[in-house]
């Protein structure tokens, strides 16, 4: 067993610096290049690596915080590749049963995070307790808006381009964080901030990405 473990970290590293290569490089390579397909695929195979590795691992281990965060960063990563397949939501396409698995699954996972969260926070008055509960919140709200988003027609024309956009850059963002949060030892940084600084730093870039889009109201 222990073998297997240590070729699943392997693995889990691998696809983790492959995930921060591609990812890069599929931001730089506009989706308007012919090289942002195949670059893409690759980041999305290896973010699916990574989620199948930590997924392993953390049951394995039995670390439940590591199963969670597991499952929502790879849930904007599977929303970004599943945006490219509901371009036609506001002519009448209806979502396939993959999506709604995937939004049920994402809100169980978020609200057991925010769970998680508040009985650590009473079991340790630890003020980390905050990470769980800002990544559960965040989930959850993103299960909201994309369940609102199937239910009914989008009112714009490249909704599927922004949910597109975000959650690469979101999934992105988890990868950072992974990568910060591993290397904390030479980062002189309490863990809130080297959990939540990607986020706090990285998210009002992708505001600007979206603003980008040139959209039309249906």
């Amino acid at each position: 067993m222990e073998k297997i473990l240590t070729i699943t970290i392997i693995i889990h590293v691998l696809a983790g610096i492959g995930a921060l290569i591609f990812g890069a490089l599929s931001i730089i390579l506009k989706k308007n290049t012919p090289k942002h397909k195949p670059v893409g695929r690759i980041y999305f195979y290896c973010m699916t690596t990574i989620f199948v590795t930590g997924v392993f691992l953390s049951v394995c281990k039995g670390l439940l915080f590591l199963f969670f965060i597991a499952i929502f960063t790879y849930y904007s990563t599977i929303i970004a590749y599943r945006a490219l397949r509901l371009k036609n939501l506001h002519n009448g396409q209806k979502p396939a049963i993959i999506d709604w698995i995937v939004e049920v699954i994402a809100g169980l996972t978020f609200v057991g995070l925010i769970i998680f969260a508040i009985i650590y926070y009473i079991q340790n008055k630890d003020v980390n307790a905050l990470i769980p509960f800002a990544f559960g919140t965040m989930g959850l709200w993103g299960v909201i808006k994309n369940t609102k988003r199937l239910l009914s027609k989008p009112k714009e024309t490249l909704y599927w381009l922004k949910m597109h956009i975000g959650n690469m850059l979101g999934s992105y963002i988890g990868a950072i964080t992974a990568f910060v949060v591993n290397q904390s030892e030479h980062i002189p940084l309490p863990p809130i901030a080297l959990w939540l600084g990607p986020t706090a730093i990285l998210v009002p870039i992708i505001v600007v990405e979206l603003k980008k889009v040139k959209t039309q109201a249906l």
